[in-house]
């Protein structure tokens, strides 16, 4: 290779590098898989794909063609395939089809965060597609002989019989070629050097892709995937809360009765309707409280967060709590607002620094109205070493409740349900 050659390669390594920075602006929950990911040129690759691995492969001519915007959507669109586990999912099914699928899906969504008209590369392009499930779409793609490309970028128009043909043998023998989603054996044979360690980075890029979606869920960046948007998380709650509490909702619901100020009263009944009709419950006389939570916000346990702050607006109601005060803190307070419970699941997070609450909990210990304050973290934090002048929670997934063993307060595990 010619000293020429080496420099427009490294300069298209460089540029493709500053695209996955710049995915970030746009896209904050996709960092993690930015930075994770290993880009290579290859011109058997016809435009750009991705390996389960975290391997990004792209043809350096079609790169140079894309302009700097273009090339941000298009390395955002291989990022969502790995956050969306696509490589997986389509197992059972045929594979180009299903990438065809979530590509469909990806580039709606894409539009609309991004900004552009039109799907740049000349992209698969289905509007409303976010709307959808990729399962609908794949029936809709058997049912129905629609147009669509023999590539998702820069492919030229098609139809989707004369794509997939009569049998799936055909569409997986294909699949290699006009999918972007690439599969293992093709990696083995392209990178034939790394093959050992492709199933850890298989691994790792899952573990990833799993704290980007949380993050995006805490973000409310999840719009348009359906499913997994912040509606569908609050409806989850709000039908457990009518139906099966799990044993930390029921520890969480004990402690906020056991600091909530005011005595029961039939005065007063509680808005929890009870199991039956013509019984009344006693309700709290109502001193108009504050609950304080503490959210740690480093990043590292944001798939717990929206279910965790649904369930305490939900408790909050239940213990007549008229005001919930949110601290956001990674190592600092990044927001102090005061909400109602019902806001309180539908808040953007901020931080995704470090990992030291000290300055919320702190804050809250020169307050001396301050009673109690419920703590959601991961236990991977500093934290005051003195116990605070208020009744601590802390509430934690319950992976990580046997390593966190604080000085005072109680511990709560966030059970998965």
């Amino acid at each position: 290779m010619t000293t020429a050659a080496v420099a427009g390669e490294r300069e298209t390594i460089e540029r493709i590098a500053r695209g996955l920075r710049m995915t970030t602006v746009a896209l904050p929950h996709l960092a993690g898989l930015a930075a994770a990911t290993r880009v290579a040129l290859d011109d058997r690759i016809p435009t750009m794909g991705v390996f389960a691995s975290g391997r990004l492969v792209a043809n350096p001519q079609f790169v140079r063609r894309l302009k700097e915007n273009e090339l941000v959507f298009v390395l955002a669109h291989e990022l969502l395939h790995l956050a969306l586990r696509t490589h997986d999912r389509a197992k059972g099914s045929d594979r180009l089809q299903f990438n065809y699928a979530h590509d469909y899906i990806i580039n709606d969504i894409l539009r609309a965060e991004l900004g552009f008209a039109h799907v740049p590369a000349n992209g698969l392009d289905m509007p409303g597609a976010r709307e959808k499930s990729a399962e609908e779409i794949l029936l809709g793609m058997r049912r129905n002989e629609q147009q669509t490309k023999t590539r998702v970028f820069e492919g030229e128009a098609t139809s989707t019989r004369r794509m997939f043909g009569g049998g799936q043998g055909q569409a997986g023998d294909s699949a290699d070629e006009a999918g972007d989603v690439l599969g293992d054996k093709r990696e083995r044979e392209m990178f034939p050097q790394d093959a050992a360690a492709q199933a850890a980075h298989a691994e790792r890029m899952k573990e990833i892709a799993a704290k980007a979606l949380g993050l995006a869920a805490a973000m409310g960046r999840l719009q348009g995937l359906r499913g997994t948007d912040p509606g569908a998380t609050r409806q989850v709650v709000s039908a457990l809360r009518d139906v099966y509490r799990p044993p930390w909702e029921l520890a969480l619901q004990r402690w906020l009765e056991s600091v909530a100020p005011g005595e029961r009263t039939f005065a007063r009944p509680s808005r929890r309707s009870a199991p039956q009709a013509d019984v009344v419950l006693p309700g709290r006389r109502r001193e108009g409280w504050i609950l304080n939570v503490v959210l740690d916000t480093s990043g590292s346990m944001t798939a717990e967060i929206p279910r965790a702050l649904g369930a305490i607006a939900g408790f909050c109601d239940a213990v007549a709590v008229d005001q919930v005060r949110l601290l956001q803190c990674d190592a600092a307070v990044t927001a102090d607002e005061t909400l109602t419970p019902l806001e309180l699941a539908e808040r953007e997070i901020a931080g995704y620094g470090g990992s030291d609450l000290s300055p919320a909990m702190l804050r809250l210990a020169d307050e001396p109205h301050v009673r109690a304050a419920v703590v959601i973290t991961d236990g991977d934090i500093a934290y005051p070493p003195e116990p605070m002048p208020y009744n601590v929670l802390w509430v934690l997934p319950a992976r990580d409740v046997a390593r966190f063993q604080p000085p005072y307060g109680r511990v709560v595990a966030m059970d998965a349900h």
